[in-house]
């Protein structure tokens, strides 16, 4: 693509021109039904931004994968692990999920370590209500056919990562770093999970071997009982979350079905034109999320919670005839300094809202939050040093044995 077609221009132009016209219909209409406000005070506390970076390489048997996870306040945390899997069920998304299990492990240790509020880049409610299809239908599956005896090894496994989670966070708190282990589930050592546990004396391991078949299927279910166990501990504390990047529009979506035939004709485009067209002055705007059903909640995770698990994620689900419906967040749109960007904040509906965005506000600057920055900043992970690193990792490993050349050669190399 050399050069710019006007044709191109063209059709851009008459697409935002028309998207314009739009905005300036539903405008009016938002402006009856919602109120821009303007910022309060801001207010001192002890902050903890947390973000997370991830990266991978496909190689010719196996994928290495580097995640890592940062918080910033008054002090400075990082939690680093680099491991290889199969290519076995939705890699990239167990990866993704293995990051942000470190991110909210390290938000849930800031406020066991005195945080006043940890700031999450991103949302809440899609961690909360958006479960994975691949671990829903594994897990049903796994739980047909072994019914009891997995209930007892999830329970088992969740009372592991409770003692494992005390071990953690003193030696965060002692050093700042954690490097390696981060996923029991993936094993420790050269060691499986289910080795682990057996000496650890559980029951529901050691009574037979009812899972040596679903190995595989186990390990991406534990992966999974690991992400709702940081999650459960995040949602314990004062959070909030900080999104730049969003296509919602509830907004919109609400005053079309109030407005009724007055709106017939508007398309349904996403609320951040809309609510950004109302002012150009620093100010928010609450709002309320529609309830959608979103799937079932798998049914091991309910029982778990039945037996007085994960009570936290329990409070904030809304549930309705076994579907998740939505999750208990006040959602906003804010805009940190006049004329600047519209983001999206999620607080959790038990926290004062006002007192929340007041703390926000005092480590605001400009456009955007400065320790969500400067987190950001710190964790992402570039490529070119992710794949020197790599290089250094494999070379010593062949270097011990060429055997493992076959797992470690990568498909690319002729292309290189």
């Amino acid at each position: 693509m050399e050069r710019i077609s006007d044709v191109h221009v063209r059709e851009i132009r008459e697409f935002l021109l028309k998207s314009l016209r739009d905005v300036e219909r539903l405008r009016d209409a938002v402006g009856r039904h919602f109120e821009w406000r303007p910022l309060p005070e801001p207010k001192e506390a002890s902050i903890y931004a947390i973000d997370g970076s991830r990266m991978m390489k496909r190689l010719s048997g196996a994928i290495i994968y580097a995640v890592s996870a940062s918080a910033i306040g008054e002090r400075l945390y990082y939690w680093n692990d680099i491991g290889m899997v199969f290519p076995y069920k939705s890699v990239d998304e167990r990866v993704r999920i293995h990051m942000d299990i470190l991110e909210k492990r390290m938000g849930a240790m800031m406020l066991e370590l005195g945080a006043d509020l940890v700031l999450m880049d991103g949302t809440i409610s899609s961690a909360i209500i958006t479960p994975p299809t691949y671990v829903t239908s594994t897990t049903r599956e796994l739980y047909e056919r072994h019914g009891e005896q997995l209930l007892n090894a999830a329970l088992e496994f969740l009372d592991f990562l409770d003692e494992q989670w005390v071990d953690w966070r003193e030696k965060l708190e002692e050093g700042g770093v954690l490097n390696g282990f981060s996923l029991p589930s993936r094993g420790w050592g050269g060691e499986e999970i289910f080795s682990i546990l057996m000496k650890r004396g559980a029951k529901s391991i050691r009574e037979s071997f009812w899972w040596v078949n679903d190995r595989e299927d186990l390990i991406v279910l534990f992966e999974y009982l690991e992400y709702l166990h940081a999650l459960d501990r995040l949602l314990g504390g004062r959070i909030a979350a900080i999104a730049k990047t969003f296509y919602k529009s509830d907004v919109v979506k609400t005053v079309k079905a109030r407005e009724g035939d007055k709106l017939k004709g508007t398309p349904m485009i996403v609320d951040t034109p809309v609510v950004a067209s109302l002012s150009e002055e620093k100010g928010y705007l609450e709002f309320s999320y529609l309830k959608e059903p979103k799937g079932g909640l798998p049914r091991l995770i309910v029982d778990v919670m039945m037996r007085g698990k994960l009570q936290n994620l329990k409070e904030a689900l809304i549930l309705e005839g076994g579907k998740i419906t939505g999750a208990r967040i006040r959602p906003a749109y804010v805009r940190f300094a006049d004329g600047g960007l519209i983001y999206l904040l999620e607080v959790p509906e038990k926290q004062d809202f006002e007192r929340t965005l007041a703390e926000i506000l005092s480590v605001a600057e400009d456009e955007y939050v400065i320790p969500l920055e400067y987190a950001h900043h710190s964790v992402v992970i570039k490529k070119q040093e992710f794949d020197a690193y790599v290089n250094a990792v494999l070379s010593a490993l062949v270097g011990e044995d060429e055997r493992f050349l076959s797992f470690l050669r990568y498909g690319r190399e002729p292309l290189e």
